[in-house]
């Protein structure tokens, strides 16, 4: 069933990130032990989340300490999408292109919090309530998000399927043409 999996190019730019800094249980996706990997300083203040980068390759991030911790951690995900991936001033970017840019930030929210990696050598219960109320305990997301990586795993290995059938397909028909 996994072997149909396809990551996107984000998702696999994400498993790499974490293979770099040695991440690879779901504890270690902590705002700390992920902060000090990238030597990101963290400030827990009474602000909106943001992350700044000082000079080059020096981060800072400010974490809205209102939020609950389990909310923080994505955000800090979210926030730490943008430093990595979104670099520069942003007051001149047209609207949608600011928008491309948070759509992709949660979209690494999923990734992050939950890499493929590590769910693919869980065993999940096959009911699927059970597997949702178990990837987030396992990787401590709300419910809601860990149903959005199940679903989207599910549909990703259900169009690797597909492409696969088609692939067969296919090269049956190429084959039978060039019988005749």
């Amino acid at each position: 069933m996994h072997s149909y999996y396809q990551m996107t190019a984000l998702e696999k730019w994400t498993e790499d990130l974490y293979e770099r800094l040695e991440i690879r249980k779901p504890e270690q996706i902590s705002i700390g032990h992920v902060a000090e990997r990238l030597n990101i300083w963290v400030h827990y203040l009474d602000v909106r989340s943001k992350g700044i980068e000082a000079s080059a390759g020096m981060y800072t991030m400010f974490i809205d300490s209102r939020l609950p911790a389990e909310l923080q951690r994505l955000e800090f995900l979210h926030e730490l999408c943008h430093l990595l991936r979104h670099a520069g001033s942003h007051t001149l970017m047209p609207e949608h292109y600011t928008q491309a840019e948070r759509d992709e930030s949660e979209r690494f929210i999923l990734y992050a919090a939950m890499p493929y990696s590590m769910i693919s050598r869980m065993d999940l219960p096959e009911l699927r309530e059970d597997a949702i109320h178990e990837l987030a305990a396992a990787f401590q997301v709300p419910g809601e998000l860990a149903l959005q990586r199940i679903d989207q795993i599910q549909r990703r290995v259900f169009q690797g399927q597909l492409i696969a059938v088609m692939e067969r397909n296919g090269d049956r028909n190429l084959n039978r043409r060039h019988i005749r």
